[in-house]
């Protein structure tokens, strides 16, 4: 991958998690996990490339800064959606139990 498309890469990378921060500031927790699909799309190629730094200092700089950003959006987004996860997970749960006392009332 050329450092055009490694920047490319990036700042389309960086441009996904700010819509994902948005979402996650709204509570809108399909389209987060729809932006996190495509995110996702997005860093495969990078994941599967053999790591190259580029040779130019200023092109570093760029893309390490854009990391910077995606990682410090990624941590908001993690805490904004905690308090979401455990409810999903509350509710798996009482589904759970719910699921155990139907079975266990079709025996008597």
């Amino acid at each position: 991958m050329d450092p055009a498309q490694l920047l490319s890469r990036y700042t389309d990378a960086w441009e996904m998690t700010r819509q994902m921060l948005e979402a996650a500031r709204s509570e809108d927790w399909d389209t987060l996990l729809t932006l996190s699909d495509g995110r996702d799309q997005i860093f495969s190629p990078l994941m599967q490339a053999p790591p190259a730094a580029p040779k130019n200092l200023q092109l570093a700089h760029e893309i390490a800064a854009l990391i910077q950003r995606i990682l410090a959006a990624d941590q908001q987004i993690q805490n904004l959606s905690r308090a979401w996860m455990k409810e999903i997970s509350d509710l798996l749960a009482s589904v759970n139990v719910e699921k155990k006392l139907l079975k266990a009332y079709e025996s008597v």
